[in-house]
């Protein structure tokens, strides 16, 4: 299935701007949201279940800050 998504991805979108046929460009960008919506780019970092009353706090600060929140 990725060899296929490629194939339309290089050639749609090469064909499209080249002017042969405009259906070649949507092709090659339907072929891009696929190969998009198909990655799986995970970012986190923490994972927990909270029972009820409990609470996160997320705090973020500066990075150029030398105080730390417990500080």
């Amino acid at each position: 299935m990725d060899r296929l998504l490629r194939y339309f991805l290089k050639n749609g979108f090469r064909r499209g701007f080249r002017g042969e046929h405009p259906v070649w460009f949507v092709i090659g960008a339907s072929a891009w949201l696929l190969i998009r919506a198909r990655r799986r780019d995970d970012d986190v970092i923490y994972r927990t279940v909270l029972l009820p009353g409990e609470r996160l706090v997320v705090e973020t600060r500066n990075p150029g800050d030398a105080k730390l929140s417990g500080d």
